[in-house]
């Protein structure tokens, strides 16, 4: 009976490490490709200025355009660590990337408004926010740290 018990108890810590080392792996998938992002995020709000020189704005946008190039294998560790709402969120958060950095060209070039430029950073913003909150919601941050 009380190698029972043990052996419970022991299948119990187990799990709680099992548990832990993939919130850990999940984390660190996660803080990974948030700090890409705000890497890229960085660099794509210098494409905004409209003082910028033809070449300097090529310059930034190529910049930019291969910093969000790079979150690629990112995702793909974010697409193995899981779960799948984490998975797209991050994906439509790459592609709000892209669309804020075309929508910029197409201002710049006068093929789209500056208000377009403006509406696709804040699509951008959005999906900043619901990638980190469904990073946070995958990670338990609805248990109780009391």
């Amino acid at each position: 009976m009380q190698n029972a018990h043990v052996l419970n108890l022991r299948r119990e810590e187990q799990a709680d490490i099992r548990v832990s080392e993939l919130r850990r792996a999940r984390r660190d998938a996660y803080v990974a490709f948030l700090d890409r992002v705000a890497e890229a995020v960085h660099l794509i709000t210098k494409t905004h200025d409209a003082h910028l020189s033809s070449d300097e704005f090529q310059a930034a946008f190529t910049e930019a355009w291969n910093k969000a190039n790079s979150l690629v294998p990112l995702i793909n560790v974010v697409a193995i660590e899981g779960p799948i709402e984490v998975l797209e969120c991050a994906r439509e958060l790459r592609k709000a990337l892209y669309g804020e950095l075309k929508t910029v060209q197409a201002a710049r070039q006068g093929r789209q408004s500056r208000a377009a430029a403006t509406e696709a950073a804040d699509r951008r913003r959005r999906a900043v926010s619901a990638t980190s909150s469904a990073a946070r919601e995958a990670l338990g941050s609805n248990m109780s740290t009391r």
